[in-house]
């Protein structure tokens, strides 16, 4: 089985914080350890507050934009996590692990992406591992 390995990290902007009162949408900024080909992120993304309309009850949902529509279904839930700012998800069914952590009030995000990682314990195990980083905000 496969053990946490380096994320893929990704770092958006917002582009419209406040515009609306339960959506923010992102603009790709860089990545690093690899590319934005290599997940399943696009250069916008659509983060929405859940209306409680899914048993699942995430915090947020994920959106990503292709041919300049919001490509539904939605790409995750995201979900609290022990850390402040910090949320947790996964794409294609499991495959991939996200951890989305807001910084400077939501106004930029950052994303690390776990591409093909099985390792079932991960949010239990694996974000200790990253505590250290999960804990700073800048």
């Amino acid at each position: 089985m496969e053990t946490a390995t380096t994320p893929i990290v990704l770092k958006y902007d917002a582009t419209n914080l406040g515009k609306f009162k339960s959506t923010t949408h992102y603009q790709f900024k860089e990545v690093l350890n690899g590319t934005l080909e290599d997940t399943d992120l696009t250069e916008l993304l659509n983060l929405s507050k859940d209306r409680e309309c899914a048993k699942s009850s995430p915090t947020y949902w994920a959106q990503v934009r292709i041919n300049k529509k919001w490509h539904k279904p939605r790409l995750t839930g995201l979900f609290k996590t022990e850390f402040q700012e910090v949320y947790k998800g996964d794409t294609e069914k499991g495959r991939n692990k996200v951890i989305f952590k807001f910084l400077q009030s939501k106004q930029e995000l950052t994303i690390y992406y776990f591409k093909d990682l099985y390792y079932p314990n991960f949010y239990k195990e694996g974000l200790n591992r990253f505590k250290n980083i999960l804990q700073y905000n800048q």
